[in-house]
């Protein structure tokens, strides 16, 4: 039995101690806050996208970056016994087939998944220390025996304390939601003790945009749209619904398009174009606009589009609102080009303070994908955010936290 301290008390780390409590270690879960949890309950919205209900094969297409390193970890623990593990701690849940196969908590809220994953971490004996911060691992010879643990987390004044262990799991996640606790301090540290950490940037996170008229178009939602883009010759699309916000774009086809630009972001603009029906030819919006003449153009597209979209888009394309038989053909392309093919430049993104999740972290060349224990420091182990891996939104960042939380566990 070997003494374990896990660091961070979100859905990785928690994953972690459950898993190696199974195994019979002594395990002491250190939690910055005052409670678990903290950014596990601001997921899918707040409703709490727990996972996805893909066949799990499928989830290595949607992460971003370095799916292949998931391998054992996502097979280890997969999204069905993720699930089978939430009904044996009798947490009820929903999948919303019409959502993209969203697995959220049946009532929508976290706190409830939260209560009973601290009840079971309780029923294995697992030791909670609320309130402290994790400021530096204690090494010796390049192998882990404990953490230095302070409780003044906003000045750190104090030299900390000493706590010692066989072996560390660290679950303290990335940069985003920092004042859940999740600063990103960890990553500081590992590289303090030799891990390379990959350059860290916001991902699934709003977008801003050159184009200035957007702001008129504020707070209206478009379902079902393409986003396409081109970057080093690659083209890549995404589909989904999108709102336009008062400095640019947002929306869940807009946080995963961000996930694939935001490196390139990172030192140029972005193009990118939006196809606002992509399920309907530009022969039959044509044949729309003109299917009462004798209205006007608008009143023909707002049977299609929504009408304040519909009235800037005009306004963009300097258009008169003119009968459909007064039409042109030169402006009846100029509204259909737009309509299908509507240019937009990403100047950035929010940054950390609107991403959900972090890009970057803890190379993955550097961890044990089969254990994920670190290659540079025997009996320490790397989980979920911390590392360089992150998916797009639908609950399989989550999947991707609790399932290597789950092996690390495992594999003590």
């Amino acid at each position: 039995m070997a003494k374990v301290i896990v660091v961070g008390g979100g859905p990785s780390g928690i994953m972690a101690a459950i898993s190696a409590a199974q195994n019979n270690h002594q395990i002491t879960l250190i939690e910055r806050n005052e409670f678990l949890g903290k950014k596990l309950k601001l997921t899918g919205g707040g409703r709490c996208n727990i996972t996805n209900n893909r066949y799990i094969e499928d989830f290595f297409d949607k992460v971003v970056n370095n799916n292949k390193f998931l391998y054992s970890s996502f097979y280890s623990f997969t999204n069905e016994d993720l699930l089978n593990y939430l009904s044996s701690i009798d947490v009820e849940y929903k999948i919303e087939e019409e959502n993209d196969l969203k697995v959220y908590t049946k009532n929508d809220k976290a706190l409830d998944l939260i209560k009973s994953l601290e009840e079971d971490l309780k029923n294995k004996n697992v030791e909670i220390i609320y309130n402290k911060k994790v400021t530096d691992l204690i090494i010796e010879e390049d192998q882990v025996k404990g953490v230095v643990i302070n409780d003044d987390i906003a000045t750190q004044i104090n030299q900390g304390e000493n706590l010692y262990a066989d072996k560390v799991i660290l679950s303290t996640g990335g940069k985003s939601y920092a004042h859940t606790g999740s600063d990103g301090s960890m990553y500081q540290v590992l590289e303090n003790h030799g891990h390379t950490i990959t350059k860290t940037l916001p991902a699934l996170c709003p977008l801003k945009t050159a184009e200035t008229w957007v702001k008129n178009l504020q707070g209206i939602s478009m379902k079902n749209v393409k986003i396409s883009t081109k970057l080093k010759k690659k083209k890549i699309s995404k589909c989904g619904d999108m709102i336009f916000t008062h400095f640019g774009i947002s929306g869940p086809v807009v946080l995963i398009i961000d996930s694939y630009i935001n490196k390139v972001l990172a030192g140029e603009h972005v193009e990118i174009f939006i196809d606002f029906m992509q399920d309907t030819s530009k022969e039959e919006i044509i044949s729309l606009i003109r299917n009462n003449p004798n209205k006007n153009i608008s009143t023909n597209l707002k049977t299609i589009l929504p009408d304040g979209f519909v009235r800037e888009l005009l306004n963009i394309l300097n258009l008169s609102d003119v009968k459909g038989n007064s039409l042109t053909k030169e402006d009846e392309n100029s509204i259909v080009e737009y309509i299908k093919n509507m240019k937009l430049t990403i100047t950035s993104s929010l940054g950390f303070k609107g991403a959900m999740v972090t890009c970057g972290g803890v190379s993955t060349k550097e961890v044990d994908a089969s254990t994920l224990e670190s290659k540079k420091i025997k009996n320490l182990f790397i989980t979920g955010e911390l590392l360089d891996l992150d998916a797009e939104t639908g609950g399989y960042n989550l999947q991707i936290a609790f399932s290597t939380g789950y092996l690390a566990g495992l594999s003590l």
